[in-house]
């Protein structure tokens, strides 16, 4: 939010060259990808093995509604820039 998007109406440009946003956006995905692996991965294992299928499959709808909602929110996010 804080790159150089235009046009700009409320919040102050603070990294105004664009290798910045593509250093953030290689970050987080990688981040998040790791992240969301482990978590994939190690889940089901936690719970008894009777319920580690629907640990998974929990799992699962909230990893997609969250991708969901992140990129519904991001039209807002546009608004608020």
């Amino acid at each position: 939010m804080l790159c150089n998007v235009q046009p700009r109406n409320n919040l102050p440009v603070l990294f105004a060259h664009d290798a910045w946003y593509i250093v953030f956006i290689i970050f987080f995905s990688f981040s998040n990808g790791y992240l969301a692996s482990l978590c994939m991965c190690f889940g089901p294992k936690k719970v008894a093995q009777r319920e580690a299928e629907t640990a998974g499959t929990i799992m699962a709808f909230f990893l997609s509604l969250g991708l969901a909602l992140g990129a519904a929110l991001s039209f807002v996010f546009r608004i608020i820039i």
